[in-house]
C-alpha cells in the first residue's frame, strides 16, 4: 500500500469515529453502491464485447414471441401449485 493510500485510510478511520450508527449505515450503503456499479460496469463491458451488432431489436423480438406462456402466468401458476 502507498503512502498516499495510508493517508487516505486513516483519514477515512478518523472520520468514520465521529459518526453515529445510522451515519456508518449510509457509508456502508454508499460503500455497497460504489461496488456495485463497478461489478455493473464490468458486467456491461462484458456484453458488449460478446455482443453480436448483426442481431436487431426486431430479430429478438421475433425470437422471444415464440416463447410459450409469458412470465406473469408461470409465476402465478407457481405461487398456487406452491399453496
Amino acid at each position: 500500500m502507498s503512502s498516499s493510500e495510508t493517508v487516505a485510510e486513516e483519514e477515512i478511520l478518523s472520520r468514520i469515529k465521529s459518526l453515529g450508527k445510522w451515519e456508518i449505515r449510509e457509508v456502508l450503503d454508499f460503500i455497497d453502491f460504489i461496488q456495485g456499479k463497478k461489478e455493473a460496469e464490468s458486467f456491461i463491458r462484458y456484453i458488449k464485447k460478446k455482443a453480436d451488432r448483426k442481431i436487431t431489436l426486431a430479430q429478438v423480438r421475433q425470437e422471444l414471441s415464440s416463447i410459450k406462456g409469458n412470465l406473469s402466468e408461470t409465476i402465478s401458476r407457481q405461487r398456487e401449485e406452491r399453496g
